[in-house]
């Protein structure tokens, strides 16, 4: 029997540690390395941008940032297809195009954990409390949404 619910342990604890891992911040979500390589991680890079993935909360000036690399990118790849190794231009370029995304992206990352330690009020005793990039967005982006409907609803009432 404890064979039975070690193994049923084991089998949690992997399940457990996967799900922790798909939860975590990717460091280098583009690494481009050949042209059909760059136009996978692009494709999912533009996806994750959209409403409820994973880069949904990119401010638009940053999304327009990103979108410029991504086809300076795009570019030089192209220009240097047939070939088998890059100027070194070019791999400048390519670098400092790739290392600006990736900036981005990691700090717009939903999944990225913001700690801060506040004292509550009364006492002197710090709390540490950690949230996602992504729950403090959506708190956010809530908050303005009702505050904004609140508005409508008292002009409404005030405006007959």
């Amino acid at each position: 029997m404890s064979k039975f619910f070690s193994a049923v342990a084991s089998v949690l604890l992997v399940t457990a540690a996967a799900t922790v891992a798909a939860d975590e911040v990717i460091d280098k979500p583009l690494v481009a390395q050949s042209l059909d390589g760059f136009h996978k991680e692009a494709g999912s890079i533009r996806e994750g941008m959209q409403p409820g993935g994973r880069y949904e909360f990119v401010k638009a000036g940053d999304r327009d940032r990103v979108e410029a690399r991504l086809n300076t990118m795009e570019s030089v790849l192209q220009k240097n297809a047939s070939k088998n190794d890059l100027g070194s231009t070019d791999k400048i370029t390519l670098a400092n195009a790739q290392e600006e995304v990736n900036s981005i992206l990691k700090h717009n990352d939903s999944n990225r954990l913001i700690c801060e330690s506040r004292a509550p009020i009364g006492s002197h005793l710090p709390v540490k409390t950690c949230r996602t990039f992504g729950e403090i967005e959506q708190q956010r982006r809530d908050a303005v949404r009702s505050v904004s409907e609140m508005d409508r609803a008292r002009m409404g009432t005030h405006g007959n």
